[in-house]
């Protein structure tokens, strides 16, 4: 389960102006050459997870906090998928930094070693789990391509944290063969001319 988050109620992570109009920011973000009429879709396949069945209405129950539902109404859409697409981000982040902080050279995974792994999971889930929720909310039409587009561009979508995340969880497998559900995400491969390579590890 996701932890709650209090919102900011500025609504300060996704603005209404933020971003290009013409999804050039979202391109960048995504770091390939996407067309204009399909950022929005593109977005999405990049979030959703196959190996997940989320929707949007879960994660919002998830993620925020009763006593901030009132002003997580009162965001726009777009504000409310950038809020979202935030606090994944931080769950990357955060997972990345729990993974690096695991021994690697024990005997077995055990005590705050195995803690820390655990945490790393939840982190990981929760991001994942969130990202999916988003692609629901397009899928779904909670969100419109403009407010798709407009959350990437106003938070970015770094698959570099992603991919790292990715590769501290398989350094800790090769360690000590845990036990751990495969991304079911797309990461982007800028050599690849910029096609989306799903990457299932």
């Amino acid at each position: 389960m996701t932890e709650e988050y209090e919102l900011d109620a500025t609504g300060g992570s996704g603005g209404e102006n933020g971003g290009d109009a013409d999804g050039d920011g979202a391109r960048e973000s995504l770091g390939v050459a996407v067309p204009d009429d399909h950022v929005a879709a593109f977005v999405a396949e990049a979030f959703e997870d196959a190996e997940r069945d989320t929707d949007w209405a879960e994660v919002v129950e998830s993620v925020v906090a009763d006593d901030a539902r009132e002003a997580w109404a009162a965001l726009s859409a777009r504000e409310q998928a950038a809020e979202l697409l935030e606090m994944a981000a931080e769950y990357d982040e955060r997972a990345v930094e729990r993974l690096a902080a695991v021994p690697l050279d024990r005997a077995d995974l055990s005590g705050e070693a195995r803690e820390r792994f655990a945490d790393a999971k939840r982190c990981r889930r929760n991001a994942d789990r969130i990202r999916d929720g988003v692609a629901d909310g397009f899928a779904a039409g909670r969100l419109d391509e403009s407010d798709l587009v407009g959350a990437l561009e106003a938070v970015g979508f770094d698959t570099d944290t992603i991919a790292e995340r990715e590769d501290a969880l398989e350094a800790v497998d090769g360690a000590y063969d845990v036990d751990f559900r495969p991304y079911g995400g797309t990461l982007v491969d800028e050599d690849d001319g910029g096609v989306p390579e799903g990457e299932v590890w």
